[in-house]
């Protein structure tokens, strides 16, 4: 062989090695748009490590399409214009093809109509609640981009108003913040407690980041009522609660999965939680959950007693799977992947890095996988809607939240039937 083409076989060598060597290196980010700070940061930073959690499954799996999976989290601070700066700047700058987030209601509908929807990027929520996002889909608003890993409030709020009766509730006062989370979560629970033989003595909205919330109380304690229900988030939901027990409001309070939280507990002060009714969406017990929670202890530590932090997990994993599947960084086309990979009639796959690194090999021969999420078997309907259980919790004697039971899927079908006639 000549000295020249020696000369060339080895540059050919090295181009090669440095392929090799970028295509190793290559990065695929999965987007995130979460509550870090704000009224719902306290849920939020927790909400996180789930999502932070899949992407180390993810990549000890061997990647996404064979590069390092990445998660780009932004935090939203709680607000619709910040959380929509932070999602454009995911899509035009870092051109994610699908975004876990966000966590309030009224942050994942400004983000997915200004920004997902006509950017075709997926997202996927893992906690924004309001039936509103059912509404957007009906209507052909959201393109098939929307998915959520929780139940709408249209099965909560007919769990909370089974709760209520069955703790002996008959009159009930609703405080809710004035978004899109406290509105349809306010309408859905005043409707079933109504046709199920209840009464809301008053429903009183307010808005977030007032100095009191005095004007609104008083106005929801006229006539008294047995229980309030106050919609909101910690913060904001702190000083309602304590102007509430302070101007001598019924110390029974129904609270939903956006108050599930120790801080907001130990803020208002725990003394005057030994009547708490909650529910927040729960999770379906698979091999999945088990999982979850043992990675979950050994990478972060004791896991808090709060909701979505599975889900979070869960719509991490299927971006990932999903993104697979398709075999590039499309939004439409990740989009049509998740109904592959949470295919009733593929092979099951459940959570951890040996698992995914089944769906990995399964998704390589274009086979159909059912992931079973540890929140459930997140089987998406038409909207991006899922059915799930709706745990039960409450404050014990000792000032620690508990989940203390749990309202099934079969539970609320079988209301909502009873609602309809």
């Amino acid at each position: 062989m000549k000295r020249q083409d020696l000369r060339l076989l080895a540059l050919f060598a090295s181009l090669l090695g440095f392929c090799g060597t970028a295509s190793a290196a290559c990065t695929a980010t999965i987007g995130g748009v979460m509550s870090l700070t704000g009224s719902l940061g306290v849920l939020g930073q927790q909400i996180a490590k789930g999502a932070q959690l899949a992407v180390a499954d993810l990549d000890s799996a061997g990647g996404v399409n064979h590069c390092t999976a990445k998660l780009s989290l932004l935090d939203d601070q709680t607000s619709a214009s910040v959380g929509v700066d932070a999602a454009k700047k995911l899509v035009d700058v870092e051109h994610v093809p699908a975004i876990i987030g966000a966590l309030s209601s009224g942050v994942s509908a400004a983000i997915l109509t200004s920004v997902a929807t006509p950017s075709k990027v997926v997202l996927i929520s893992p906690a924004s609640t309001s039936p509103t996002f059912t509404d957007l889909a009906k209507a052909g608003k959201t393109a098939g981009y929307w998915f959520r890993t929780a139940p709408s409030d249209a099965l909560q709020g007919v769990a909370m108003a089974k709760v209520a009766l069955d703790a002996g509730l008959s009159k009930v006062a609703i405080l809710y913040l004035n978004n899109a989370y406290g509105q349809g979560l306010s309408a859905e629970f005043a409707n079933a407690f109504t046709k199920l033989g209840g009464t809301v003595t008053q429903n009183v909205v307010y808005n977030p980041s007032q100095p009191s919330y005095r004007s609104e109380v008083n106005k929801a304690m006229k006539p008294k009522a047995d229980a309030l229900f106050l919609i909101g988030y910690p913060g904001d939901g702190t000083t309602i609660a304590r102007e509430w027990i302070s101007a001598g409001g019924t110390r029974a309070f129904l609270l939903p999965d956006g108050l599930e939280s120790q801080d907001f507990v130990n803020d208002v002060g725990s003394q005057y939680m030994k009547d708490v009714h909650g529910t927040a969406p729960g999770s379906v017990t698979t091999p999945s959950l088990e999982t979850f929670k043992r990675e979950y202890r050994q990478k972060f530590g004791e896991l808090p007693t709060q909701a979505y932090i599975p889900n979070a997990y869960d719509g991490t994993v299927l971006i990932g799977l999903a993104m697979d599947y398709a075999g590039s960084a499309d939004g439409t086309a990740i989009r049509d992947s998740l109904r592959k990979v949470t295919d009733p009639h593929g092979e099951k796959i459940y959570a951890g890095a040996a698992e995914l690194k089944k769906a990995v090999s399964l998704i390589a021969q274009k086979k159909p996988i059912q992931y079973i999420g540890a929140s459930g078997p997140l089987q998406f309907d038409k909207y991006g809607d899922i059915d799930a259980p709706m745990v039960v919790w409450s404050v014990d004697a000792m000032g620690k939240v508990k989940h203390t039971g749990m309202v099934t899927v079969e539970d609320i079908a079988k209301l909502r039937a009873r609602l309809m006639h």
